[in-house]
């Protein structure tokens, strides 16, 4: 058996374009999600694990949601907990323009940075490592609640062309999910269509990846 850690926020998760801020929204079913549609399309005995937190940042301590926000903080635990690994997918990002952290799209590449080196750190003894594929999530749009994300419009821009130099100069592999889906009417989050694209785009692009890992 496959197994691919999907770590990522909402759109991991499943979380639809917000309708009504008001309301909680209902999480999209299982298999409409776009991890499980990537595992579908991976190949057979291939396993995915959603590890999607909705508010999730790269490395930074959310005063208002809770530290356990932080990306930083759970990514080892969520490594030894779904073990063995063969491909680590990371999409995060986007809760780091939240209007209280006011990042920009250089910095919030840099915390992806850092969660590749604590996956390297893990695994500099191992015999053998997973592959980590970097995803670039759906960039910000200016439809996004301005009273909770300011201009992070503006200031995603060129985040994911940091992500692609990121995962070249860590050795992992890129995907921008900007290239097939874009975020939903709410300016984040993935619509139905979206999380079909992109699983079915990531499908193609993990099969070759573990196909790759299995000549190493």
């Amino acid at each position: 058996m496959t197994t691919i850690l999907c770590f990522g926020d909402s759109n991991t998760w499943g979380c639809p374009p917000f309708i009504n801020l008001a309301l909680a929204p209902n999480r999209i079913p299982k298999e409409q999600r776009w991890a499980h549609i990537m595992a579908r399309e991976a190949g057979q005995n291939v396993e995915v694990v959603e590890d999607g937190l909705s508010g999730r940042t790269t490395v930074f301590d959310d005063p208002i949601e809770g530290d356990h926000k932080n990306g930083s903080r759970l990514i080892v635990a969520s490594i030894e907990t779904h073990a063995p690994l063969d491909l680590i997918v990371i999409m995060l990002g986007s809760n780091d323009f939240k209007m209280h952290f006011n990042s920009s799209a250089f910095t919030s590449a840099r915390g992806v940075l850092t969660l590749v080196q604590q996956i390297k750190g893990y695994y500099v003894l191992a015999e053998r490592n997973p592959e980590i594929l970097i995803v670039a999530p759906p960039a910000i749009t200016q439809r996004a609640e301005p009273e909770f994300w300011g201009d992070a419009w503006r200031r995603c821009d060129g985040h994911a062309e940091y992500l692609r130099q990121v995962a070249e100069r860590t050795g992992c592999f890129y995907f921008d999910c900007n290239l097939v889906a874009r975020a939903g009417e709410d300016g984040v989050h993935l619509d139905l269509a979206g999380h079909r694209a992109l699983g079915q785009a990531l499908g193609r692009e993990a099969r070759q990846i573990l196909a790759l890992a299995m000549t190493r």
